[in-house]
């Protein structure tokens, strides 16, 4: 296995860690989560969480070109409301919100447009 597929496969990893850690934060009932909404605005903390799960989607899949990748966006936004589905499903406390997938997809979307433009493959 070349340099590049073990990067890869570290990529993967930590892009898999990283959407169990968001789904087990996720699945908690709000009143064990810390207020954070004092100091940053819970849309921004959406947009920073999808922001960095598109670095770690094109850390992970990636292929450079200078297209956009469409493919590693659908599935952050799909992600994201999925997560929002599940917070509906497990009835704790959290509603879904539709602002919050669209934050979500936002972030997505910056995360994957910064990669492209400062991590040239």
């Amino acid at each position: 296995m070349g340099k590049i597929s073990v990067m890869r496969v570290k990529w993967k990893i930590a892009l898999g860690l990283y959407c169990v850690a968001v789904l087990y934060l996720s699945s908690l009932p709000a009143k064990e989560l810390p207020d954070q909404t004092a100091m940053v605005p819970d849309k921004v903390l959406h947009m920073i969480e999808y922001a960095l799960m598109g670095i770690l989607a094109w850390g992970a899949f990636g292929i450079g070109g200078g297209r956009f990748p469409w493919g590693l966006l659908v599935f952050c936004v799909c992600f994201g409301i999925g997560d929002e589905c599940l917070q509906d499903w497990l009835d704790q406390a959290r509603d879904p919100d539709v602002w919050d997938a669209a934050a979500d997809a936002a972030g997505a979307f910056i995360g994957l447009l910064l990669s492209m433009v400062f991590w040239k493959r």
